[in-house]
This record gives C-alpha cells, sequence and structure tokens, in this order.
C-alpha cells in the first residue's frame, strides 16, 4: 500500500467530511482527503483525478440512492474502490450497495475510526488483487495471440522436383536445416532427406505424379541437418509432414472436354515441422497454465479475509445468494450460525490488537475445520464476528454443530482473565433455520440469526440459542 492515500470524500456535510480527515488523522493513516459537497462535482474529480479510495453519502442534494454509486462506476476508468456511507439502511441495502460493486457499507452514525481505516484498507487490497486479475486474464488473451501468429507463421519447406526426380527449386526455409537452396538444386531428394535408396514406395509417394484425393497427404518423413552440432555430434533429423502432388500443363477436365493430351511438369512437395509446432504448443500450452494458475490464485486471494484466511464478507454475500437461490428451487432446509467473542474489546485492551490476531484467526481455523461438505462456508463477517452458512442442514443439525463449535473454541484454553464468567475466550452463537420457499429473504434468516445470537448475549454468553418465532 502506498505510504500516502488520496481519499475523495463526496458529502454535503462539511462536518462529515472533516470528521473523515479527522478519524484518519487519530489512526495514524497517511491520507490526503479531498471533498465534494454534491453528485456531480464528485463526479467531475473522479474523471481528472485518480484517488485509491472514493467515500460516498447515500444521500446528497443533486442525487440519491444507488444510481450515485452506479452512475459514478461509469465515470470511473480507474476502477476506484468505493465505500458507501449511509446513516439509514439494514441486510437488505447492504446486499443492494455489494451488488452495485461498492468495497463496503459503513454507516456514519458513530463512525469508528478503527473500522473506518480498515474498510479503506481492505477495500484498496481488494481492489489491488482485482487489477492483478484483470492484468493477468489481459496477458493471457495476448499471449495466446502471439503464440497464435507465430504458430500459423512457421515456415514450412517448399520445393520443387523434375521429370528426372531432381530438386528444381527449394525455397529459403532449408536454412534452417544448414543447406542453402542454390546447393541443392539438381540434388536427388535423399540429399536433405532421410531415406532408404531402395524404398521406392516412399520416394514415389513423394515425387508424386498424383492430383487431389490420389496425392500425398501427411507422409511423415525426417529432415537430415546438413552440419554437426557445435558439439561435434551429428544431429537427429527432424520430423516433417509432407504434403505432394502432381504438377500438370492443363487440368484433367480440359482433357475431358477438350481431347487434349496432358504433360507432366514435376511434383510440388510442402513439408510442415512438426516439431517446432509441437514445441510452440507446448510452450503455449505451459503458458496458459501457469496464467490460468495466477488468474485463479489472485481471485482465491480477492475473496479471503487477508488475516483469518477464510471467506471476507464480499465472497460471502455473493456465495448466500448463490446457495439460497439453489434451495428456493429444492425447497431445502437452510441454516445460518452468526458467532461473535465474547468481551472482544476487553482481550484487545488487555492483551493488545496483535495478539487479538492470533485470536482470530485462531478461532476461525477451528470454524473452517468444521466445513466438512463441500456446500459448507466460514466467513468473517465484520470485526469479530463470524458467519457460517448451511445449506441442506435442519435446525437439529446446525444447532448440534454450533454447540461442538462453541465447545471447541473453549477448549483452545485461549487465557482471557476478563472474560464475563470465564477466564477463556468463549463464543457466543446464534442459530436460525428455515426451509427455502420462493419468496422468502436470506435477509431475513440472517437478520433471525442476529437476533438469537442477541439472546445467546443477553442469557450470559458462551453459550448457543436457537432462533424461534413468536
Amino acid at each position: 500500500m502506498k505510504k500516502s492515500l488520496d481519499i475523495l470524500v463526496i458529502d454535503d456535510d462539511e462536518v462529515d467530511r472533516m470528521n473523515v480527515q479527522h478519524l484518519l488523522d487519530k489512526e495514524g493513516l497517511k491520507a490526503k482527503v479531498h471533498e465534494a459537497a454534491d453528485y456531480f462535482s464528485g463526479k467531475e474529480k473522479i474523471k481528472s483525478h485518480k484517488f485509491d479510495c472514493v467515500l460516498i453519502d447515500y444521500k446528497l442534494p443533486d442525487a440519491t440512492g444507488l444510481e450515485i454509486l452506479e452512475n459514478l462506476k461509469q465515470a470511473d476508468r480507474y476502477n476506484v474502490p468505493m465505500i458507501l456511507l449511509t446513516g439509514m439502511g439494514g441486510e437488505q441495502l447492504v446486499a443492494e450497495v455489494m451488488k452495485k460493486g461498492a468495497a463496503d457499507y459503513l454507516s456514519k452514525n458513530g463512525l469508528n475510526g478503527k473500522h473506518l481505516v480498515k474498510s479503506i484498507k481492505n477495500a484498496i487490497q481488494v481492489g489491488s488483487f482485482e487489477q492483478k486479475v484483470r492484468a493477468a486474464e489481459y496477458a493471457l488473451a495476448e499471449s495466446e495471440k502471439s503464440y497464435r501468429t507465430i504458430v500459423e507463421t512457421v515456415s514450412d519447406v517448399i520445393f520443387r522436383l523434375g521429370l528426372d526426380q531432381k530438386i528444381e527449386f527449394i525455397n529459403p526455409a532449408i536454412r534452417f536445416f544448414g543447406y542453402e537452396p542454390q546447393d541443392l538444386v539438381g540434388q536427388s531428394i535423399d540429399t536433405f532427406i532421410d531415406l532408404d535408396p531402395n524404398d521406392q514406395e516412399i520416394i514415389s509417394k513423394i515425387a508424386t505424379r498424383e492430383v487431389g484425393p490420389m496425392s500425398t497427404c501427411n507422409l511423415e518423413v525426417n529432415l537430415k541437418f546438413a552440419r554437426e552440432s557445435v558439439l561435434g555430434e551429428k544431429a537427429k533429423p527432424i520430423p516433417v509432414l509432407l504434403d505432394a502432388f502432381g504438377l500438370w500443363d492443363v487440368s484433367q477436365e480440359q482433357v475431358f472436354r477438350n481431347h487434349v493430351e496432358k504433360n507432366f511438369q514435376g511434383t510440388l512437395c510442402i513439408a510442415r515441422n512438426i516439431m517446432e509446432i509441437k514445441a510452440v504448443e507446448k510452450e503455449l500450452l505451459m503458458t496458459q497454465n501457469r496464467l490460468m494458475d495466477a488468474v485463479e490464485n489472485l481471485k482465491k486471494l480477492s475473496t479471503m479475509d487477508g488475516l483469518t484466511e477464510i471467506a471476507n464478507r464480499r465472497y460471502f454475500d455473493e456465495y448466500s445468494d448463490k446457495e439460497w437461490k439453489r434451495a428456493q428451487r429444492d425447497q431445502n432446509p437452510f441454516s445460518v450460525v452468526m458467532i461473535d467473542l465474547d468481551s472482544f474489546k476487553s482481550y484487545n485492551d488487555t492483551y493488545g490488537h496483535q495478539q487479538g490476531d492470533v485470536c482470530l484467526k485462531k478461532v476461525a481455523d477451528v470454524l473452517k475445520g468444521a466445513m466438512k461438505r463441500p456446500a459448507d462456508l466460514a466467513a468473517r463477517y465484520g470485526g469479530e464476528e463470524f458467519v457460517l452458512i448451511l445449506p441442506d442442514t435442519d435446525a437439529e443439525g446446525a444447532l448440534n454443530l454450533a454447540k461442538k463449535l462453541r465447545k471447541d473454541v473453549e477448549g483452545l484454553k485461549l487465557e482471557h482473565i476478563n472474560n464475563v464468567g470465564e477466564k477463556w475466550v468463549t463464543v457466543s452463537l446464534g442459530v436460525a433455520t428455515d426451509v427455502v420457499k420462493k419468496g422468502n429473504s436470506f435477509a431475513d434468516l440472517l437478520s433471525k440469526a442476529d437476533k438469537a445470537l442477541y439472546q445467546a448475549k443477553e442469557s450470559g454468553r458462551n453459550q448457543v440459542s436457537l432462533f424461534k418465532e413468536g
């Protein structure tokens, strides 16, 4: 990340704009905050300047709602990450914001400096990963074009044989094998083609008189090198595919129609170096595989939380939408588990943020290890909060898993002397299950899991609560 960031704040409230600079300075993030009071002036600044991140108020004097984000994305030629700021909305708005391409969504009410800095850093990191993915995909396309040009323009050896089966003409491509074209004129083909002089069948196929379907096609022969290698060793012959057809002074059609005689003029042969083609194709394939691996790795990084190495919030939103639609189609049960570390603020205050990051990673490892089925997903939802998506899982199955996870986290025996009621790091878990039908909302199920989590917290922490209607 750059030593100093350029950040644009588009907000009609001057106090809110100044507050962003104040919060960033307080957290020690070196950044120059540029300001715009309305949508139009913000759009003009985005067009003329490359920012590292843009913070946008959800409601501006000359525009409002999600169209602000969508229109700014269209005007932005640098693909700058954008974070929406608002004092209203809920889970449904968050989902819509992410679909429109926002990097994150923050509430202006009681905006926290640490959360703001973390959101900006994450947005810039994801933007950087996405740029690398686009660059890798562009490099892959350019590589394919380059190698395709090489394959299509490989020089073929073209030669013509006379009536005596001696060479009358051969093109400069023969120089690759160490011969000068003029030196081969008048020579027999066994001068540069590896042939047994007694193999008349092969020789007649090369010096054929046939045309059309009866001519020689894809005959594999070996071309010899004219000189020894620099090591004094005899170079191995190179395999080629050879096509040959007879040359006549008139066509067979003219013979039929005009009853004229036709006279044989010789044979035209074209030898394609299949070894060179194979080498180029192999190199192309290897390059494609390397670039495809790079693209896949970068895509994985852009969907992974940098600290805990499990899915990030962006991927959670995309994945939950896809799995929810699948569950609606099949009308299967669908469970969500919300998880929150108990008294984590006091943990950070006691042991420091660095140790707090270690703690989050260890808890995430426990969650990731519990995801046994391909469709199950553990993601970091934000701060010390995690979420599990469990498709095709009923309430009993989700509740049992949540109870096991509570015990497993407590079993880590991570000291937390200021935890309420415990001396170890513990978690509270909220479980919600729905049999998905058409018209049901994933946001509602997520909200139910969040309410269950709140109930677990209110009931004393370090426990599991299942959401029940009524």
